[in-house]
């Protein structure tokens, strides 16, 4: 085995470890990500049944205000 050949699997060594490096500093972007969406969807489904409820108070509110509009123009 030559230098020559030597430090071209050295060159190719390393380059192979580069690119275990850059995967897997991707692969721990890609789980904080992950995690970051899972949070994100958690929120959202709580925001989602919080507007829920509040979209059927708001119905339920709207429905005695127009009884009261109704019943405040009989008797007026």
């Amino acid at each position: 085995m030559s230098l020559s050949d030597l430090l071209v699997s050295l060159s190719d060594i390393l380059e192979i470890f580069a690119v275990l490096l850059v995967y897997s500093q991707f692969t721990r972007e890609f789980r904080y990500f992950t995690r970051k969406f899972e949070q994100f969807t958690r929120e959202f489904c709580c925001f989602t049944r919080e507007f829920a409820l509040f979209t059927r108070e708001f119905e339920r509110f709207t429905r005695e205000f127009c009884y009261f509009t109704r019943e405040f123009a009989i008797y007026s």
